[in-house]
C-alpha cells in the first residue's frame, strides 16, 4: 500500500508540474544558447570542448523539450477540457513556437542540419497545427485569447525565420545564389551586399586617400593634422578591408558549390591580394570566415534585410502587446500565482532575448560589411576565431601511449577511435597565433610559391600546373642552399605524404632537442625566429594528421597504419618503462636508432629510421639556414594539405573555432593557387 501511495503521489506531482517544469527548462535552454553559441567560433580545440558539449546538448534538447511540452499541453486539453489552467496553458503553447524558432545566434549546429530544411519545414507545419488545435480546444471560454493570438503570431515569425535560415544555408541555395548574383569587375557579389556601391566594395582609391590626408594637414595645425591624417588612413584601410571582404565573399560560395572561376576572375582576385599587406589579408580572410559562419549557422542573413527588420518589429510589437494585455486583464481570471509569475517570466524573457539578439545583430560582421561600418567601435579588432594553433608531439604521444592490452580490448569493443581521441586530447597543447610572425612568414612563402608557379608556366608555356608539380618546383628551390640536396630529395621522394609529414615531424623534434642553443635570428637583427616557427608548424601538421583526419583525408589515407608502425618501431627500440619524460625518449632514440644496422635500407618501410637519417643529414649540412629551410618545407606541406582538403570540410571549421589550414586555403585561393584556379593559372 505504501508503494502504491508513493506511486500515486509521484503521478500527481508529475501531472501538476510536468508542463510548468518543461517550460521553465525550455526558457533556460534558450538563454544558454543565445549567450554561449557565439563562443563556438572563438573556442580553442583543447580548452573549448566543455563549451562545445554544452552547446551541443542544449541545441539537441531545445527542440525536443519544446515539442514534448506542446504534446503535454495538447493531451491535457483533450483529457480535461476547457479550464482556467487550460486557458493559461493555451497561452504557453505559442511561447514554445518562439523557442522552436530559437535564438538568432544559432540555427544549425553542423552543416548537415541545413540540408534537412525540408524536414524542419514539415516540423513547422506540424507544430503550428498542434498549437492551433490547442487554441481551438480552449475556445469559446478562453478569456486570454488576445495575448495568445499575439504570441502565436510572434512564434510563427520566429519559427519561419529559422526555417528560412536553414534553406539559405543549404548548399543547393548557395548554388542558386551564385547564379543569381550580380557581378562587379567580373566577381559575383552576394545578394545582401549588392546595394553597396562599387567604391565601398573596392575601397577608396589610394590617390583619393592621399589627397584627403594632404588637405587635412594643410587646413589644421601640425598636431591635429598628424592625428587627423592617422585616423583617416586607418579608417580608409578599415573600409578597404571590409569592402574587399564583401567583394570577394561571393567567391567563397563559389568554391563551396563547385563552379570554376574564369581567367578574368582569377586575375582580378590575384592582383587584389598580391599588393596588400599580410596583416590586411589576414583581416580580410578572418572577416570572410566570420561571414561564412553567420551564413551557415545563424539567422543573420535572414534578419538583416528590409523584410527581416519589418518582421522583427512586428514580432517585438506582438510580445509587448501580449505583455500589456495580460497585465491589464490578469486579475479577471482565477489563476495560480505561480502561473501568473511564469507567464510574466515567459513574456519578459522573450523581450529580453529579442533585445539581446538586436544588440548582437548591430555588432555583427554581417551588418558591418553590409553597411561598410568601418568606424563602428571594435569593428576591426574583435576576435573572430580562436587564434589558437593546436600542437601535438609524437614523442609525447608515444610516452603517453596506451598499454597493448587496453588497445586490444578497445578493438574488441569497437571503441578504439574513442580511446585514441581521449589520448590525443590529453597530449594536446596550443600556441597563440601571431599575425606579425607566423602569418607574415606563411604569406611571404605563398607569395613566393605564386611567383614560382608563374615563372615555371612561362618557361613551359603551360596553362595549368598540378599540385604535385608545384610542390616539386618549390621543394627544389628551398633545398638549393644545401650542398647534399640530392640526398634530401631522395629521402623525400621515397616517402608518400603521410610518411613525409611524420618523418619531418620526428626529424624536427630530434633536431630541436639536439640544438640546445637559445632561439636566435639567423639572418641578422629583426629577422624571424625560424627555429620556433619550424617547431610550431611541425606540431600543428602532426596534430592535423592524428586529430583532424577529415582535413587530411585526400593526402593522408593510411595515416593510422603509418603511425601505428612508427609507434611499434619506437616501442621495440625504447622501453617506455625506462623513460620518465619526452627528453629521455628523444635521447634514447638519438642514441639507439643510428646504431641499427643499415638504416638506409629500411628508410622505405621505417618512418623512424627515415626521420633519424633525415635529422642526421640536417645536422651535417653546411647550410647556414637549416631552420629557415625546414620552416619553408613545413609551409609547403601545409599548403599541399590545405588545397587538397575538400571545401566542405573547410566550411565546417568556423563553427569549431577555426583552423590555420583553412586560412591558408583561402589565402592560396585568393592568390590563384587553389584547385578552383587549376585550369586557369
Amino acid at each position: 500500500m505504501m508503494v502504491l501511495s508513493i506511486v500515486e503521489n509521484a503521478e500527481k506531482l508529475w501531472d501538476a508540474w510536468n508542463i510548468r517544469g518543461f517550460i521553465i527548462l525550455s526558457l533556460l535552454v534558450q538563454v544558454i544558447l543565445i549567450l554561449f553559441a557565439p563562443l563556438r567560433k572563438r573556442r580553442c580545440e583543447k580548452r573549448g570542448k566543455s563549451v562545445d558539449l554544452l552547446i551541443w546538448l542544449t541545441y539537441l534538447l531545445a527542440d525536443w523539450i519544446a515539442g514534448a511540452t506542446i504534446g503535454f499541453i495538447l493531451r491535457n486539453q483533450i483529457n480535461k477540457g476547457p479550464t482556467n489552467s487550460g486557458q493559461i496553458q493555451a497561452l504557453w503553447a505559442p511561447f514554445l513556437l518562439l523557442h522552436l524558432g530559437g535564438p538568432d545566434t544559432i540555427t544549425s549546429f553542423s552543416l548537415e542540419d541545413n540540408e534537412f530544411w525540408r524536414r524542419h519545414l514539415l516540423g513547422l507545419a506540424l507544430q503550428v497545427g498542434y498549437t492551433i488545435y490547442i487554441f481551438y480546444m480552449s475556445l469559446p471560454n478562453n478569456k486570454l485569447w488576445l495575448p495568445t493570438l499575439l504570441v502565436f503570431i510572434a512564434g510563427i515569425i520566429k519559427y519561419a525565420e529559422r526555417n528560412r535560415a536553414f534553406y539559405v544555408a543549404s548548399f543547393d541555395h548557395l548554388g542558386e545564389d551564385w547564379v543569381s548574383s550580380e557581378h562587379i569587375d567580373g566577381l559575383p557579389i552576394p545578394v545582401e551586399f549588392q546595394k553597396l556601391d562599387k567604391q565601398s566594395l573596392l575601397g577608396p582609391p589610394a590617390q583619393a586617400s592621399s589627397d584627403q590626408v594632404q588637405a587635412s594637414s594643410a587646413s589644421s595645425d601640425p598636431a591635429q593634422a598628424s592625428s587627423s591624417s592617422s585616423d583617416q588612413v586607418q579608417a580608409s584601410s578599415s573600409q578597404s578591408v571590409l569592402g574587399t571582404a564583401a567583394h570577394h565573399f561571393g567567391t567563397i560560395k563559389m568554391m563551396l558549390v563547385g563552379p570554376l572561376l574564369t581567367p578574368n576572375q582569377c586575375f582580378e582576385i590575384r592582383e587584389t591580394f598580391r599588393h596588400k599587406k599580410s596583416s590586411d589579408v589576414l583581416q580580410i580572410i578572418e572577416i570572410e570566415l566570420s561571414l561564412l559562419y553567420e551564413v551557415l549557422h545563424t539567422k543573420l542573413p535572414v534578419v538583416a534585410c528590409r523584410t527581416g527588420y519589418i518582421l522583427r518589429v512586428v514580432n517585438l510589437s506582438c510580445i509587448l502587446g501580449a505583455l500589456l494585455s495580460f497585465s491589464l486583464f490578469k486579475n479577471n481570471y482565477n489563476l495560480w500565482l505561480f502561473d501568473i509569475c511564469l507567464t510574466y517570466g515567459l513574456l519578459i524573457g522573450a523581450i529580453a532575448l529579442d533585445f539581446i539578439s538586436i544588440r548582437l545583430l548591430i555588432f555583427s560582421d554581417w551588418i558591418s560589411v553590409a553597411h561598410c561600418w568601418s568606424k563602428k567601435p571594435n569593428c576591426m579588432n574583435k576576435l573572430r576565431w580562436s587564434t589558437s594553433v593546436s600542437q601535438l608531439n609524437f614523442i609525447t604521444y608515444y610516452v603517453k601511449d596506451d598499454p597493448v592490452f587496453l588497445k586490444e580490448l578497445a578493438d574488441r569493443l569497437h571503441i578504439r577511435s574513442f580511446l585514441d581521441a581521449i589520448k590525443g586530447y590529453g597530449c594536446l597543447s596550443s600556441h597563440n597565433f601571431r599575425a606579425d610572425k607566423e602569418w607574415s612568414f606563411i604569406f611571404d612563402e605563398v607569395i613566393a610559391l605564386n611567383e614560382i608557379v608563374s615563372e615555371k608556366m612561362k618557361e613551359s608555356s603551360q596553362t595549368a600546373l598540378e599540385a604535385k608539380q608545384v610542390w616539386l618546383y618549390s621543394r627544389e628551390r628551398i633545398l638549393e642552399n644545401f650542398s647534399n640536396r640530392e640526398q634530401f630529395i631522395r629521402i623525400i621522394e621515397e616517402l608518400d605524404y603521410t610518411k613525409s609529414v611524420i618523418t619531418w615531424h620526428i626529424a624536427t623534434e630530434l633536431c630541436f632537442q639536439e640544438d640546445q642553443m637559445p632561439p636566435t635570428s639567423e639572418t641578422g637583427s629583426g629577422s624571424r625566429d625560424y627555429k620556433a616557427l619550424c617547431k610550431l608548424f611541425s606540431g600543428y601538421m602532426f596534430y592535423l594528421v592524428v586529430m583532424q583526419p577529415a582535413m587530411m583525408s585526400a593526402v593522408s589515407v593510411s595515416w593510422k597504419t603509418v603511425l601505428e608502425n612508427t609507434l611499434a618501431e619506437t616501442r621495440l627500440l625504447v622501453r617506455r618503462s625506462s623513460i620518465s619524460n619526452e627528453k629521455d625518449a628523444i635521447q634514447k632514440i638519438l642514441r639507439l636508432v643510428p646504431n641499427v644496422r643499415n638504416p638506409e635500407r629500411d628508410i622505405n618501410r621505417s618512418t623512424l629510421f627515415a626521420a633519424s637519417e633525415l635529422a642526421k643529414r640536417l645536422k651535417q649540412s653546411d647550410s647556414s639556414y637549416p631552420w629557415q629551410s625546414m620552416s619553408k618545407i613545413w609551409v609547403q606541406l601545409m599548403c599541399f594539405a590545405a588545397i587538397n582538403c575538400r571545401p566542405y570540410v573547410h566550411a565546417q571549421q568556423p563553427s569549431k573555432g577555426g583552423e590555420l589550414l583553412t586560412l591558408v586555403w583561402l589565402l592560396m585561393n585568393h592568390l590563384g593557387l587553389g584547385t578552383h584556379f587549376s585550369s586557369h593559372l
